[in-house]
């Protein structure tokens, strides 16, 4: 079944499709500052800046297409086919080889944050109607009761394969999922996500004198900050905060999915990330 459209604006004017083009424009900016320009080049940052604003749009979306698919096991398994697909161009722009554990494409962080929204809504539907309890299907406290533990393994998922963006990513795509019909809440959300996740540090001392550096989540709170005793937060400004300005095209979102309406026109969006990392990387070759 079809969710029924948010009452946006009648004025608003940009289609998913547009949001799409957007975000693979922005994303381009981002990886030629990222792949082809030195970090002392001064192109370098204000590239690296522009392109903060490609992946909440991404988020965004995944959360909107969530909604309005008709199969979200097929919508996953997209996904999941462009996420292998999208690997040896991905570590090989990165410079490792074909197939690297320490360099994951953002498609699987994708991938689990929609894998986390459907586990907590068609997941345990099924299961409940399995076992014959339809009431229960029907009662979305009690899907998501059922559907958390999953949830969490999607997040966890994110956080042990090291994906780009990782466990933000799949938070931040269940915040635009949760939060869908209250989108000044999911914005200001975001917001406060970002800051958390980049903004802040955990800082602890190492064997060797000098201190060590980690990001601020569930793991290294309870490993670190709490089991460390001189564990200290440490704040430190990046380009990232950036990030919650992608509000700004997102609010003109009309609803509607666009032009784009062919039936192989839908894999375009996704060919372009492994594409153009591809192109990234033969540049990188011919220079």
């Amino acid at each position: 079944m079809v969710a029924p459209a948010l009452p946006y604006r009648p004025d608003t004017v940009l289609s998913a499709d547009i949001l799409k083009i957007l975000a693979m424009t922005i994303m381009l900016i981002d990886h030629i500052g990222a792949f082809l320009i030195e970090r002392s080049d001064p192109m370098y940052w204000p590239l690296r800046s522009i392109g903060r604003l490609a992946f909440p749009i991404f988020c965004f979306l995944i959360a909107e297409g969530a909604h309005y698919t008709h199969s979200m096991p097929k919508y996953m398994a997209r996904l999941a086919a462009f996420a292998l697909i999208s690997t040896p161009p991905y570590n090989l722009v990165h410079g490792s080889e074909w197939y690297s554990p320490d360099n994951v494409n953002v498609f699987f962080t994708l991938f689990l944050g929609l894998a986390a929204i459907y586990s907590i809504t068609d997941l345990p539907k099924a299961i409940y109607t399995r076992l014959g309890q339809s009431s229960l299907a029907q009662n979305k406290k009690a899907c998501l009761l059922l559907g958390l533990p999953f949830c969490a393994i999607c997040y966890m998922a994110a956080f042990l394969m090291h994906t780009d963006y990782g466990e933000y990513g799949v938070a931040a795509i269940l915040l635009f999922h949760l939060l869908r019909r209250r989108p000044v809440a999911a914005w200001l959300g975001f917001t406060a996500l970002t800051f958390v996740f980049f903004e802040f540090f955990i800082v602890t001392p190492n064997l060797t004198g000098g201190i060590s550096y980690s990001s601020v989540n569930v793991y290294n709170i309870i490993t670190k900050l709490i089991a460390a005793p001189d564990a200290t937060l440490y704040y430190y400004h990046q380009t990232q905060m950036l990030a919650p300005l992608a509000f700004l095209p997102c609010i003109l979102y009309n609803g509607k999915r666009g032009n784009f309406n062919g039936k192989y026109a839908k894999y375009l969006f996704y060919a372009f990330y492994p594409v153009h990392l591809f192109c990234l990387w033969f540049v990188q070759l011919c220079r």
